[in-house]
C-alpha cells in the first residue's frame, strides 16, 4: 500500500533522515487504513517508540489509536484524520 503524500511528508518533517525509510516500510505493511496511518504518524510525533507501540495497538485496537490521536484526554475531539495531515484540525 502507498502512503499519501501528506503523510510521507509529516514523516519526513518528525522523523531523523536515517529512520525514514524504515517507518515508511513499515506503514506500508501494516493493513490499516490512510486515517489510522495519520493517526499514528501525528501521535507518534517523531519517536520511533511510540510509532510501533502505536502500529501495534492498531491490530488489536485500532480505536485506541485513533483516541491518541484525534481527542484530547476529556473525549473532545479536536482532529479528523480521515482529512490531509495538515487539514486535519477541526474548528472549535
Amino acid at each position: 500500500m502507498e502512503l499519501s503524500p501528506d503523510i510521507l511528508e509529516q514523516l519526513k518533517t518528525d522523523f531523523p533522515p536515517e529512520q525514514v525509510p524504515e517507518v515508511i516500510l513499515q506503514l506500508r505493511n501494516e493493513l490499516i487504513s490512510e486515517r489510522v496511518q495519520r493517526c499514528i504518524v501525528f501521535a507518534a510525533r517523531g519517536h520511533r517508540w511510540y510509532l510501533d507501540f502505536l502500529c501495534k495497538q492498531a491490530a488489536v485496537d485500532y480505536r485506541d489509536v485513533i483516541m491518541a490521536a484525534e481527542y484530547e484526554r476529556f473525549g473532545t475531539r479536536l482532529y479528523d484524520f480521515n482529512r490531509p495531515i495538515g487539514q486535519a484540525k477541526l474548528e472549535s
